[in-house]
């Protein structure tokens, strides 16, 4: 290769859409700055083709329609040179209609749109922070003892490399550990307001996966990839913050009463949030009891194995927790971050709006705890299919994203049930080759 080839040939405008696949136009780099002032076409029907690259056939685009995607030149990522590639820029986008109005299936416009009515009628942002669990197989033959110096070893030249990489679009992880599973490793990102958050979220998915394959290796961040081994998950730490910058997740060690709030409709339509968080039959695989999944629907201080916890951090002398976080920890890779974000956001607004009691902290493994109490203290059990999860969002969905989204979306999700039940014993690895 010559020293050209340090320099991206191509340029890649993606949108990570609905089965966590980000897919868009490839186009030679002398031609970014037409694209970047004027779009190209996209096909409304592209968002709905299935990890297992399936077009569900209820999907309500069909043959029809055409919109735009637009790049966001803030987003920019080089990935580097390969010995049989060259480097190629990488820029996230909006899917648009075509006078760049609001378009009801682009992820990331939803997010932004729930992040603007947050603001709105409650005046308040989010920060948001991810942990990745994923497995890289065929790295090479080592065997590692989980969050050993010798995992840390094995995985640092592709953690050295992705961190490079992240670097051109000024993006970095604060973590990349070895995790518990054999070859499973975990990345850590710091906190971000949410767009960033979850734009930095997917290009770091990227970014993982081509260093991979630069070795020979596949990353894969697919939620059960062996039923034999520990699942991924997606950890969602979010924290709320007031117009003028003030911390508002904790206070003494407690939930604030608008954290509380917030949490409390969390939980209260957890059914719901987990159609976007835990989207595949894959997920369900995965979610299973006293496994830190955190499968019951309740709240706990620093409690791995509720859906959702609260890491206070240090208190300030005031007795704020700025570093504060909320943990939410039923979302996995299959999920698309921008659509697992919004969905907290909106289901967190009916608590803010209905002024809700915040919930009471579990101390121990929900599974533990006898039914009977359980059900006293309304420690529910999360749906064990997604099935359920879907008819659980269908009645917000209209008001939180829009018929066609939801008709769209729905069409993804049950398009994926089809996609494993054909698939059957082969499914896991399946998903595993491509998320």
């Amino acid at each position: 290769m010559s020293l050209d080839d340090a320099r991206p040939r191509f340029a890649t405008i993606a949108n990570y859409e609905f089965s966590a696949v980000m897919r868009g136009r490839v186009v030679p780099i002398a031609s970014v700055d037409d694209v970047l002032r004027v779009g190209l076409p996209w096909v409304p029907n592209n968002v709905c083709i299935s990890a297992l690259n399936t077009i569900p056939p209820d999907n309500p685009f069909g043959p029809m329609g055409e919109t735009k995607i637009i790049a966001l030149p803030h987003t920019r990522m080089v990935m580097p040179a390969r010995q049989d590639r060259p480097a190629m820029a990488v820029y996230l986008c909006d899917i648009t209609n075509h006078d760049r109005s609001f378009w009801e299936g682009c992820a990331r416009s939803q997010l932004a749109r729930t992040l603007a009515l947050l603001e709105e009628r409650h005046g308040l942002t989010l920060r948001v922070g991810f942990e990745h669990e994923f497995y890289i197989f065929d790295l090479n033959a080592e065997v590692f003892s989980a969050y050993s110096l010798a995992g840390a070893r094995k995985a640092s030249v592709i953690a050295d490399e992705v961190q490079q990489t992240l670097a051109t679009a000024d993006a970095r992880l604060d973590q990349f550990v070895p995790e518990f599973g054999y070859d499973q490793f975990e990345t850590a990102s710091a906190a971000r307001d949410a767009m960033t958050a979850c734009d930095h979220a997917v290009l770091a998915r990227e970014a993982i996966r081509d260093a991979a394959r630069a070795r020979g290796a596949r990353a894969t961040f697919a939620p059960k990839p062996d039923l034999s081994a520990a699942g991924s998950g997606v950890h969602i730490h979010f924290s709320l913050w007031d117009r003028h910058g003030g911390a508002r997740t904790a206070q003494s060690g407690a939930l604030t009463a608008t954290a509380g709030a917030f949490a409390a409709g969390i939980l209260k339509h957890i059914e719901a949030v987990m159609a976007y968080s835990t989207p595949t039959p894959n997920s369900f695989q995965r979610a299973t009891e006293s496994s830190w999944v955190g499968v019951f629907a309740c709240f706990g201080l620093r409690n791995r194995e509720a859906a959702l916890r609260l890491a206070p951090r240090e208190a300030a002398a005031d007795g704020s927790h700025p570093g504060a976080s909320l943990e939410f920890r039923l979302c996995d890779g299959s999920a698309n971050p921008y659509l697992a974000v919004a969905t907290l956001v909106r289901a967190g607004m009916i608590g803010l709006d209905q002024s809700l009691d915040p919930p009471i902290s579990v101390d121990r493994d929900p599974a533990r705890i006898p039914q009977p109490e359980r059900d006293a203290r309304a420690i529910r059990r999360v749906p064990e299919t997604l099935d359920p999860c879907l008819e659980a969002a269908a009645p917000f969905a209209p008001e939180w994203f829009g018929k066609t989204f939801w008709d769209a979306y729905s069409s993804v999700r049950r398009n994926d049930i089809k996609d494993a039940a054909a698939a059957g014993e082969r499914y896991p690895a399946l998903l595993s080759q491509i998320i």
